[in-house]
């Protein structure tokens, strides 16, 4: 249902019409048994994305088309009734479309690029031919719509698996988003049909250099933000053998808030930072720092000192009062 009070509108009168009349051929197909029942809930948060997204309220399905919008788009496409795919273009239409995508090139080579899309738009109304698709791809990048570019490398490897350039230029409208993990893996797959292409090589090895600086990021970050993980042995580990795994349990956000409280004291604070800085002390700094830690996690947080009583147990089959469970039938 159309919301009474719709956001700040982002479309023309128009605009809101067609969608009125698309929300419209959705409700019919639903009313018309012509959908199961995850299909219907499924489009029925559709709609109301659609309804908000482009502002509308109930007053505008007072607008009504004067045929359905099947019929229309139908009409306007010349599409025959009751066909399901489309037919195959003649040697005329494949000439005309090829001439079209000349001249959505040379467009391209003077920077029109919305006059090269709507050219080669023209020519794969003729031809489907996945060339046209990633021409109007590459035009589409420049425009910075990489939404658009990435669906028609996609509609162009459907056409053609094997089109290497399709891959690479996908890769590039990923890296362009940021999206570099993706970006490394389409110009993976160009590399596998085109082993020898340069660029792809070059684009390859720029977008897994951005995947590691990422990474690298996220790990400084996440050290950063937990410097008692790091400081002892990391937020994954490091531990020796039969040592407990200091850095997962420093991982722990009760630990956390407990370790932030202590940091707050300016001695402790002190000592840590001349420990992690390799100032003087070394080990009695670290042993002073432990018995600071300890009495005031026991004046806090005595549930803690438990914890880290079972965490460094000699036993780790122990139970929580220090005493082994019972034993176990053997399984059947």
């Amino acid at each position: 249902m159309a919301s009474e009070t719709a956001p700040t509108p982002v479309a023309s009168s128009d605009e809101k019409n067609l969608v009125v009349s698309f929300l419209q051929f959705i409700r019919q197909k639903v009313a018309q048994n012509e959908c199961t029942p995850d299909q219907i809930e499924t489009l029925e948060v559709a709609i109301q994305c659609l309804e908000h997204s482009f502002g509308l309220s109930d007053a505008n399905y007072a607008f009504q088309p004067s045929r359905p919008l099947l019929e229309v788009f139908k009409s306007a496409e010349g599409l025959p009734s009751g066909e399901t795919e489309l037919p195959p273009p003649t040697e005329v239409e494949i000439s005309q479309a090829n001439k079209l995508k000349e001249e959505g090139n040379d467009l391209m080579k003077n920077s029109q690029f919305d006059a090269a899309v709507n050219k080669y738009s023209e020519a794969i109304k003729l031809n489907r031919d996945p060339v046209y698709f990633c021409n109007r791809a590459a035009a589409y990048c420049r425009l910075e719509h990489y939404d658009l570019a990435i669906q028609d490398c996609r509609t162009a490897l459907a056409l053609d698996s094997s089109y290497s350039k399709a891959w690479g230029r996908m890769g590039l409208a990923f890296s362009c988003q940021n999206r570099y993990e993706q970006a490394v893996e389409a110009y993976k797959k160009a590399l596998e049909l085109e082993p020898n292409q340069e660029s792809y090589k070059n684009n390859l090895k720029i977008a897994e250099d951005k995947v590691k600086e990422i990474e690298t990021a996220r790990g400084s970050t996440a050290g950063q933000a937990n410097p008692l993980a790091n400081l002892f042995g990391g937020a994954t580990g490091g531990a020796p053998a039969g040592f407990p795994n200091i850095g997962q349990l420093f991982s722990d956000p009760n630990m956390m808030n407990v370790a932030q409280q202590m940091l707050s004291d300016p001695g402790i604070n002190d000592m840590m930072n001349s420990i992690m800085t390799g100032g003087a002390g070394g080990m009695s700094d670290l042993l002073a720092a432990g018995q600071r830690m300890a009495q005031h996690m026991a004046q806090t947080n005595p549930e803690m000192i438990e914890q880290l009583r079972r965490q460094f147990g000699s036993d780790p089959n122990a139970g929580p009062d220090g005493q082994n469970p019972p034993p176990q039938p053997p399984p059947q």
